[in-house]
């Protein structure tokens, strides 16, 4: 037997699935209500035209029992037979049926085709096609018991719509074998069952307005379910692209509904994605740079030094600036193994409550000699309290050694930094301003992202690959804190971020 896995399932066509659907419910639909109209129609007309043969066979069945004495109710030539003849003949035509009188046995006695001197010239009242007809007795028996049938029945090998009414005896005659009150024979009215002249033309018409709303309905099936389906393709197009690197394919979108939806959300990806690739790509460079910069200059100083190129006196300076660039190497994998382990959740916080500001005051101090160096006024230690924050010392010392760090780094020389810690509710708010270059309102959101460096105007002297701020974002926010940055001016930049308050 073939296994599931190796069968080929048969491609399909999104477009022309949805649109053979929707043709089908359509035709379906149509087909459902044309039956339901032509039965309804049908029933109503068969109801006017049974009611309308009782009507005139009431009538000729009361004419007949007062021009007919009882002992003439046989098929012999007679004048008056003649005058209910033309009758028969009248109505007939009028009604679109075939109107006869029958004796008591079913037998037909006058017709409408005995008319004019072939009735006398034959001295019959019944024609020979008449001759051979023979009602049911069922239908007989339906009359005499009634006095009025309507059925259905085989007339002449015909199946047909019959309507019988018994013609009474008018009044009792010396000699007659009736008496006023008794059936002494019956009306019919026959016709034929079948598509009636109503029914044919409103089926015509149906078939008619049903053509053209179908075919209506199918342009609007077809531009409807390429509308659905264009989005989707496009979809299919760009996710194509994206799997060998190219992410510049957008979704176009022209409507309001879910579809839209799905496109935004997919251009929002792709932008995503984009932005992820190029983050990557200048991650990838960055990282080769810093690491390649460091490691030549080791190898390149040990070298000197193993070969001799480098004095004896200088060997310590020289190990020097080799231990600095390990550090520095050092301190780059560091960062990618705490980004590792708190985007993978690993990461292991200790919060406990403890004084933010002498925290705040103990990592400036790490940076006196470059703020001596470039003369940078502190603002805001002279008058700032206690505040107690709830979080792990550890990082959030990184998180403001960091945010210390870029800006001492792009600060002016004779620029200041200004220091904010304000308590709000249950939060603690600390700020950090400083003076220099700002930053840009494009950059502004994008500052924290992964791998992400400010314009090269900016980021000159800056040292990281980019990974700095996105993971001091990343610890604010495990702190169930916010951090954000603004540049108000040119001329100055700031960070904000917020803790859970202490107790």
């Amino acid at each position: 037997m073939k296994s599931p896995k190796n069968s080929v399932l048969k491609r399909t066509n999104i477009f022309t699935k949805y649109f053979l659907v929707f043709a089908l419910i359509f035709v379906v639909a149509f087909i459902a209500l044309g039956t339901a109209l032509m039965v309804l129609v049908n029933s109503y007309e068969i109801n006017e035209k049974t009611n309308l043969l009782k009507e005139n066979a009431t009538a000729l069945s009361e004419n007949i029992s007062e021009m007919l004495i009882v002992n003439d109710m046989n098929s012999s030539y007679s004048p008056d037979k003649a005058l209910i003849c033309d009758s028969l003949r009248t109505v007939s035509n009028c009604i679109d049926a075939d109107v006869f009188v029958c004796d008591v046995g079913g037998n037909v006695i006058i017709c409408k085709e005995q008319t004019g001197i072939g009735a006398y010239a034959t001295e019959s009242m019944v024609c020979d096609e008449h001759a051979y007809f023979k009602m049911d007795d069922t239908v007989i028996q339906s009359v005499y018991e009634d006095s009025i049938s309507v059925s259905r029945s085989v007339i002449n090998g015909k199946n047909s719509y019959v309507v019988g009414v018994a013609i009474v005896a008018p009044q009792y005659s010396q000699g007659n074998a009736y008496e006023k009150g008794d059936i002494i024979g019956s009306v019919f009215a026959v016709v034929e069952v079948g598509a009636t002249s109503l029914v044919s033309s409103v089926t015509k018409a149906f078939l008619v307005i049903a053509v053209v709303v179908l075919l209506l309905a199918f342009a609007m099936i077809w531009l409807t379910t390429r509308k659905m389906v264009t989005p989707l393709q496009q979809m299919s197009q760009a996710a194509k692209r994206f799997a060998v690197g190219d992410f510049s394919y957008r979704v176009e979108i022209d409507s309001n509904d879910e579809l839209s939806d799905l496109g935004i959300a997919f251009n929002d990806m792709a932008d995503a994605l984009d932005k992820l690739e190029s983050s990557r790509r200048s991650f990838v460079a960055n990282v080769s740079h810093e690491l390649k910069t460091p490691m030549t200059s080791i190898s390149g100083f040990i070298d000197g030094i193993l070969d001799g190129t480098i004095p004896k006196e200088k060997e310590t300076y020289y190990l020097k600036i080799v231990s600095d660039e390990i550090k520095r190497l050092s301190r780059l994998v560091v960062a990618m193994l705490n980004m590792s382990k708190m985007e993978s959740g690993d990461f292991e916080m200790k919060p406990k409550n403890y004084n933010i500001s002498d925290q705040i005051i103990h990592i400036l101090l790490t940076f006196e000699q470059n703020i001596e160096k470039k003369n940078i006024e502190i603002r805001g230690l002279e008058d700032m309290p206690p505040h107690r924050v709830h979080a792990d010392p550890d990082m959030i010392y990184q998180v403001i050694y960091n945010i210390f760090d870029n800006a001492v780094k792009f600060t002016n020389t004779d620029g200041y930094i200004d220091i904010k810690v304000k308590e709000k509710s249950d939060i603690v708010e600390i700020s950090v301003k400083n003076s220099g270059e700002g930053i840009k309102p494009d950059e502004l959101t994008r500052v924290f992202e992964r791998f992400y460096k400010v314009d090269k105007s900016r980021s000159l002297d800056a040292k990281g690959a980019g990974l700095g701020l996105y993971i001091v974002k990343m610890m604010v926010e495990m702190h169930g804190g916010k951090i954000f940055a603004r540049s108000d001016s040119e001329n100055e930049a700031e960070f904000v971020f917020t803790l859970p308050k202490g107790k």
